[in-house]
C-alpha cells in the first residue's frame, strides 16, 4: 500500500549496479517535513518519554543505591515505581532509539541510492554524520551529563558504515552474535553492585560532587568508558534498524501488519518476562545473589533489546491499524511527531532540565528525591520538551540542534 505521504520503492542499495553514474547536478535534500513517514517520528518521540524516565535516577546522589541505582532507603510508593519502570522501561526504550537511529542511517543510504550517488560519496556522508554525533556526545559529557547516548550512537554509526552494503543475511546474523556480547555488559553493569558483599559490606555511594570543576573530570572519565561499550551494546539495533529500512517497515507499516503484530506480541511478552528476576530485585521483592543479580541483569538486558524492538513494532502496528496519515493523526500524534523530528534538540533539552536544577555542583535539587518524584520530574521534563517541540512546528522551524548538526555535517551546500 501506498500513500501520498511516502516516496516510491526505490532500489535496494546493495542490489545496485556498480556501473551506474549520476548525473552531476543530483543533489539530496532533507526529506520535507511534510512528506516524513509517521511511524519513525512518533516511535521517537515515544521513545524519548522512555529514555528521560530510564535516566531520571541517574540525577539522585548523595545517597546509599542498590540494584539499578536505586536508593535503598526508599518508600513503598518508590520501591513501586522501580518495579514498574524496571520492568517497562529500563533498558527497553534507548534499544527503541537505537533501533530507529539505524532506520534513519538506512533511510539515508536509501535515498542516496535512488539518487545514484555514488558509494564512496554516500559512505563519506555517513562517516561525517558518525563523527559529528560523536563530537555531539563528547559536548554532551563534558557540559551536562555522564549518561550520554549520543557518542555511544555515533560510535555504532562508524562500525555500521562497514555493514551497509552487506547481505540481509549478514546483518541479522553479525547483531544475534554480538547480541550476547550486549548481555554481558548489562550483567556486569546491572549486577556488578551487589559484589560490594565481597568487598566488606560496604553500600554503594552516589557521589554528590559539588565543585563543577571535578564533576566535568568525573563525567570525562565515565565518558570514556561509556561510549565504546554503549556502542557496543547498540550495534545490534543499529545492525536490525538497518535491515528493517530496506524493508521499509515502519514507513509503509500497513504493508507488513502480520509482521509488526507479531513481533510486538511475542517481543512485549518476552520483554516483560525477562525482566521480572531483574525488576523485582530492584524493588526489593527479594535479595539475590551476586551470581543472580549478575544473571538477572543479564536477562534484563538481553530481552530489553526484544523489548525495545516490540515498542518500535507497536507504534508501527497502531499506525497501520489505524490508517494513520499526516493528515489524520490527532493532537497527541502530531505532539509525538514534533518530538521525534527534532529528537536531537528535545534530548539535549532533557539534560539542561534536568541537570541545572538536580546536580549537586548546580541547583542540588536531586539529593532531597527520590525515585517516585525523580520520575515525575522526568516526565515534567518531557512534557517541556513537548511544548517546545510543538512551537517550534508551529513556526515551521526545526530543532536549532539539527539546525547545527546538519550544519557541521553538510557546511555549505553540495552537489553531487
Amino acid at each position: 500500500m501506498t500513500t501520498q505521504n511516502t516516496p516510491p520503492r526505490p532500489t535496494p542499495p546493495h542490489a545496485r549496479p556498480v556501473q551506474q553514474i549520476p548525473h552531476p547536478s543530483v543533489r539530496v535534500d532533507p526529506v520535507p517535513t511534510a512528506q516524513r513517514a509517521v511511524a519513525p517520528d512518533v516511535a521517537r518521540g515515544l521513545a524519548l518519554l522512555g529514555i528521560a524516565i530510564a535516566n531520571s535516577v541517574i540525577h539522585l546522589a548523595g545517597g546509599a543505591v542498590g540494584l539499578g541505582l536505586r536508593p535503598v532507603d526508599s518508600s513503598a510508593v518508590d520501591r513501586a515505581v522501580d518495579l514498574v519502570v524496571s520492568l517497562f522501561v529500563d533498558r527497553r526504550t534507548m534499544p527503541m532509539f537505537a533501533l530507529l537511529y539505524g532506520y534513519g542511517i538506512g533511510v539515508v543510504v536509501r535515498r542516496r541510492a535512488a539518487a545514484w550517488v555514488p558509494w564512496p560519496a554516500c559512505r563519506a556522508d555517513l562517516l561525517r554524520r558518525a563523527a559529528v554525533l560523536v563530537a555531539f556526545g563528547a559536548a554532551h559529557v563534558l557540559l551536562l551529563f555522564e549518561g550520554d547516548i549520543l557518542g555511544a550512537y555515533g560510535l555504532a554509526g562508524l562500525l555500521a558504515v562497514a555493514f551497509v552494503r552487506a547481505s540481509d543475511r549478514t546483518l541479522l546474523v553479525t547483531a544475534a552474535l554480538v547480541l550476547p556480547v550486549t548481555g554481558l555488559i548489562g550483567g556486569a553493569m546491572g549486577g556488578g553492585i551487589v559484589l560490594k558483599e565481597m568487598f566488606g559490606g560496604a553500600e554503594f555511594v552516589l557521589p554528590a560532587e559539588e565543585s563543577p570543576l571535578l564533576a566535568v573530570a568525573t563525567r570525562a572519565m565515565s565518558g570514556l568508558v561509556g561510549a565504546p561499550l554503549g556502542a557496543v551494546v547498540a550495534v545490534p539495533l543499529v545492525l536490525l534498524g538497518l535491515w528493517a529500512a530496506r524493508r521499509e517497515i515502519l514507513e509503509r507499516p500497513a504493508d507488513h501488519v502480520r509482521l509488526l503484530r507479531r513481533t510486538t506480541l511475542v517481543g512485549l511478552a518476552v520483554s516483560v518476562l525477562g525482566a521480572v528476576p531483574f525488576a523485582t530485585a530492584v524493588a526489593r521483592l527479594r535479595d539475590p545473589s551476586a551470581l543472580d543479580a549478575f544473571g538477572s541483569a543479564m536477562l534484563h538486558e538481553m530481552t530489553g533489546v526484544v523489548g525495545g524492538v516490540a515498542f518500535a513494532a507497536l507504534v508501527g502496528w497502531v499506525v497501520a491499524a489505524r490508517g494513520t496519515t499526516l493528515t489524520t493523526l490527532g493532537p497527541v500524534g502530531r505532539a509525538l511527531r514534533a518530538v521525534g523530528t527534532r529528537s536531537l534538540t528535545c534530548y539535549l533539552l532533557q539534560s539542561v532540565l534536568f541537570v541545572l536544577p538536580l546536580a549537586a555542583w548546580a541547583g542540588g535539587l536531586g539529593t532531597h528525591l527520590g525515585s517516585a518524584q525523580v520520575v515525575a520530574w522526568a516526565v515534567g521534563v518531557w512534557l517541556v520538551t513537548v511544548a517546545v517541540a510543538v512551537s517550534l512546528e508551529a513556526a515551521g522551524r526545526r530543532g536549532p540542534a539539527e539546525w547545527l548538526y546538519r550544519r557541521l555535517v553538510y557546511g555549505h551546500p553540495t552537489t553531487v
